[in-house]
């Protein structure tokens, strides 16, 4: 069977001049400078700024400026810069916030321009002026070459807002060395065997057994814990549950909201790893931050991304790092949650034309395999999972799992949406007050409603 891969069909027209004066209006107008003002946020700044260089090598004419923004600031940025005509010719835009901007971002065009620049020296010297068509991946291309995620997140209403580069997923980062002195000789691969371990990690005050001294890993809270929606999505989905679908918020139906439902098991579950009261207990709201107590050596395991590689091993060098595959709740049924950029191009940007020649370059299969490795995240392109999730390539424990691996919002508030999430942990994690106690409406399936009904808002 032949394997289709991601291809731009390449038409040259040879256009020659004689000297620089001997170019036509429109050989000047196809090299006039242009400067690409690119922001992004978790790329790996160092290779975009490879890439461009490579670029304009080919391209001599553009120039890419690369600004690296915070993620709590890149929203409010963008639409500031927006507003007053400065913003950028390309953004790379968290795949959570794409349909809360897409009116303001191009779809990709079927085809873009781009042209070289070949001069010659000697007593006859020449300019030569190669314009190129190239054409731009359509809904098909994107569908069959890149991740099912992907074709679900960058396709609104039969046109594409963007392209990935990679597609991140959660894994199970873990301190070799504490766990080697927990006693456990392999990573849990599974939940039961994580219960097992959380067990043998955990130490806790001998004079009072609420204080933690050093915990298995951070679950059971929200506001300690940056990925806690993420970790109660994936336990949602492992479920078989889909959160959102078909823009209807589904986790919890009407038929579905006693406590015996799987979207409360679910929370329950995560919950009891941060009560006392449970053998499950290893953590709790008064913890630092869930970073930065793995990479200070107070827990044993770290819930993360693949852009959290770089952070870990800046923060904690000396560190006997290493990564398991996601837990599963059953081995032959894997989910986990995708989270990841994608390059777009506002519309307000004055050359659409030569961001998505960039874009168009930079998605060529062998840079994104090259920027993937270095990013260490797996690429967005079904083509190279068969090499990445090799048990010798250090992006396995990701790439195993990335084909299955599904971005579980798709609204217009991704904040307000995660915030929800994290109202529900926090607020069944309270105890009861006498007058939640006499109150006709159970408390919980209260909470369960209300989060519902906060996401279906965002959609």
């Amino acid at each position: 069977m032949r394997k289709t891969i991601v291809s731009f069909l390449t038409l040259t027209l040879l256009i020659t001049g004689f000297g620089c004066k001997g170019l036509s209006a429109d050989q000047q107008a196809a090299i006039k400078p242009v400067n690409l003002n690119y922001w992004t946020v978790y790329d790996n700044v160092q290779e975009i700024q490879r890439l461009a260089e490579q670029y304009k090598a080919l391209h001599s004419y553009v120039t890419i400026n690369v600004r690296q923004l915070r993620y709590d600031e890149y929203q409010d940025k963008f639409l500031t810069a927006l507003a007053d005509d400065v913003g950028p010719d390309i953004m790379s835009m968290h795949v959570r916030d794409l349909q809360k901007h897409a009116t303001r971002l191009s779809p990709v065009p079927a085809s873009v321009s781009s042209a070289t620049i070949i001069k010659t020296e000697g007593f006859n010297p020449q300019t030569t002026v190669t314009t190129q068509k190239n054409a731009m991946p359509t809904v098909n291309a994107v569908k069959n070459n890149y991740l099912a995620t992907v074709g679900s997140d960058v396709i609104l209403a039969g046109k594409i807002y963007g392209l990935p580069l990679t597609v991140d997923t959660m894994a199970l980062y873990y301190n070799k060395d504490l766990l080697d002195l927990a006693g456990i000789a392999t990573p849990p691969s599974n939940w039961e065997e994580f219960l097992t371990a959380v067990k043998q990690a955990t130490k806790l005050d001998a004079n009072d057994p609420t204080k933690i001294i050093q915990s298995a890993a951070a679950l059971g809270t929200a506001n300690n814990i940056d990925n806690a929606p993420d970790l109660y999505a994936v336990l949602l989905m492992q479920k078989g549950i889909k959160i959102i679908d078909q823009g209807r918020v589904s986790f919890t139906q009407s038929s579905d909201r006693s406590k015996t439902s799987p979207a409360f098991e679910s929370l329950r579950f995560y919950t009891d790893f941060a009560r006392n009261d449970k053998e499950a207990y290893t953590w709790n709201e008064t913890q630092a931050n869930a970073f930065d107590e793995f990479v200070r050596g107070k827990s044993v395991f770290y819930f993360g991304f693949g852009f959290d590689y770089d952070r870990i091993k800046a923060r904690a060098p000396q560190m006997n790092l290493a990564i398991a595959p996601m837990l599963q709740l059953n081995s032959e049924s894997i989910s986990n949650v995708a989270s990841y950029w994608v390059e777009t191009v506002p519309k307000k940007s004055k050359h659409q034309n030569e961001a998505w020649d960039f874009i168009r370059f930079i998605s060529e299969p062998a840079n994104i395999k090259t920027y993937s490795e270095k990013a260490h995240i797996p690429s967005a392109l079904r083509v190279h999972n068969k090499d990445q999730k090799n048990d010798e390539n250090p992006l396995s424990p990701f790439a195993k799992q990335v084909l299955q691996a599904d971005n579980w919002y798709r609204g217009k508030d991704y904040a307000a949406g995660a915030g929800a999430f994290k109202q529900l942990i926090t607020g069944y994690l309270a105890p009861l007050t006498e007058l939640d106690k006499n109150a006709n409406v159970d408390r919980d399936e209260r909470l369960m409603v209300t989060t519902a009904q906060i996401l279906q808002q965002t959609l």
